[in-house]
């Protein structure tokens, strides 16, 4: 099917509920404008429509086929504004396409003032394939918001003031289904604000997972405007969100609670106001599935920071730790489930120029050495531990040389440990007015060491006995041990625990009501947790 109609908007493409089938290899050129209307409609498109008009439809009419619809106004209607209006969307999630489902499959844009609307609420265009932002002579964007025909055009100044959504409902993962867009990685987005979804944008997110952008963003305006393209990225695991909707909020507050975070960092700055917030939702509200969320501000003005990290609901949530020294280009992995998503920061430096930080067990106790290269008024320092990572306690103070440029190494012996203990070490850098931070935590134990509780240290004769056997331990500290006898099938045969004093230790096993056969010996240091077995064959 091909035809060519020559007028502008009052020369329609006008379907009132019946089948239109164009074939594969045909084009359609429509001067004027396309509406598309009642539950009877079908428009099975297989080739090319190019519209040089707006595109009306009711929520009823059916749209299937590959073909590709093209937005262009480079014959007729030249320098005027295009719209899409009404339900050329998957009316619903992803079940509901191909069933209640008026989208088109390759949408291209090629408005000659780079610009394409949405007018409606809610769902009003969808792609079951690609969008191609740039098909004429200029970039395209769309715009989710009715704007009218003539007159000033007020763009709302934050996504959630766009009435309209588009959408990707394609479930593949990555950008190949957003050809020709504009993102930058290099934090500035200045004159290149095209090739977006200026508005509201959602996705169909596979159960696989993968790699989600949402290019999206506000009206540009300008470097340090903080608006314009705002690119953020999902990295899905396994889930079940099926369709993720996101928009940008330009200036929100993003306030949240001073707090330690990025190892020991304050942090006290938080970007909202400077910059703005993504704002991301499962619109099911059923979904789950952890993912990690990259950002990349755009034309911000943040005030230099020392690390950063990316905040969700304004509170560290994500993966403990996982920060980095730029809002651009940011990651943090460990989310699940969807709403605001800003970043974070110090602006405080820290008082001191760390080099490193170590723990080593040595024998019987370990050592914590840090290495600094310079000081700015510094009181003191306190080193603190933990024994899962997670909880700290203070352990002691060392007074800090306070102002230097010169190397200065800090250590600390700690004799109150265990064998077989992991230790977490980290110091509080404390200066004169009483501001702090931490360092990197370091890790040690002494475990496997020459002087823990080694099965060389213990031994049995005679062995084999038909009588009494001795058992000879020697140590080199005093040691709280359990001693456990098991018979051939397991059973407790005998039990005690002994103090034994450092050096050699020998104690007498009575056997003589045992039956015949092969025992194991438990030995088990309470303090250590080691457990050393031998084995006894009693005559």
């Amino acid at each position: 099917m091909g035809f060519y109609s020559t007028a502008q908007h009052n020369n329609e493409f006008y379907n009132d509920g019946a089948l239109v089938h164009v074939q594969a290899g045909a084009e359609v050129h429509v001067w004027g404008d396309v509406h598309m209307y009642q539950a009877t409609g079908d428009l099975q498109n297989n080739g090319l429509i190019k519209t040089q008009g707006n595109s009306y439809s009711d929520n009823l009419f059916q749209q299937s086929g590959t073909g590709t619809y093209r937005v262009e106004n480079s014959d007729v209607n030249v320098g005027e504004r295009q719209f899409i209006e009404g339900s050329y969307a998957v009316r619903g999630g992803q079940a509901a396409t191909g069933v209640n489902d008026g989208s088109f499959y390759d949408l291209e844009l090629a408005n000659d003032q780079g610009l394409v609307y949405l007018d409606g609420t809610g769902y009003v265009a969808d792609v079951r394939g690609s969008v191609n932002y740039w098909v004429g002579a200029v970039y395209n964007r769309i715009v989710t918001h009715d704007i009218g025909t003539t007159g000033a055009i007020v763009y709302p100044a934050n996504g959630v003031n766009y009435s309209a959504i588009f959408g990707l409902m394609n479930p593949a993962a990555g950008m190949a289904n957003l050809t020709n867009n504009t993102v930058a990685l290099n934090g500035n987005m200045s004159g290149t604000d095209w090739g977006y979804v200026q508005g509201k944008f959602r996705r169909a997110i596979s159960p696989v997972g993968g790699q989600y952008q949402y290019v999206l963003g506000v009206e540009p305006a300008g470097a340090g405007a903080q608006r314009g393209m705002q690119y953020i990225r999902m990295d899905f695991a396994a889930n079940n969100y099926d369709v993720i909707e996101g928009y940008f909020q330009s200036a929100s507050p993003n306030v949240s609670p001073v707090g330690l975070e990025c190892s020991g960092y304050t942090i006290n700055y938080f970007g909202g106001a400077d910059h703005g917030e993504w704002i991301l939702d499962d619109i099911a509200g059923t979904g789950a599935g952890v993912y990690e969320a990259w950002v990349w501000p755009q034309d911000d003005n943040f005030p230099v920071g020392v690390v950063w990290l990316i905040t969700k609901d304004n509170s560290f949530q994500g993966t403990p730790n996982d920060c980095g020294p730029s809002p651009v280009g940011l990651s943090r992995a460990g989310f699940n489930g969807f709403s605001e998503f800003g970043v974070a920061s110090t602006t405080q430096l820290l008082p001191i120029e760390l080099l490193d930080i170590n723990a080593t067990g040595i024998n019987d106790h370990i050592d914590v050495v840090w290495n600094v290269a310079t000081e700015s008024d510094v009181s003191h320092y306190e080193l603190e531990r933990s024994e899962d990572g997670s909880s700290f306690e203070y352990v002691t103070s060392l007074n800090a040389v306070g102002n230097t440029t010169q190397l200065q190494t800090y250590s600390y012996s700690d004799y109150d440990v265990r064998y077989f203990q992991n230790y977490y070490y980290r110091a509080k850098s404390v200066d004169n007015n009483g501001q702090y931070s931490y360092t990197p935590v370091a890790v040690a134990s002494i475990e496997n060491l020459t002087d823990g509780f080694t099965d060389e240290m213990v031994s049995l004769y005679p062995n084999p006995s038909n009588g009494d056997f001795a058992l000879s331990i020697h140590s080199n500290e005093t040691r709280d041990l359990n001693i456990g006898v098991y018979n051939s099938l397991g059973q407790l045969v005998q039990n005690k625990s002994v103090l034994i004093a450092s050096g050699n230790t020998v104690m007498k096993i009575s056997s003589s009501e045992w039956a015949p056969g092969v025992y194991h010996i438990e030995i088990s240091d309470v303090n250590s947790g080691q457990t050393i077995n031998k084995k006894f064959i009693k005559k």
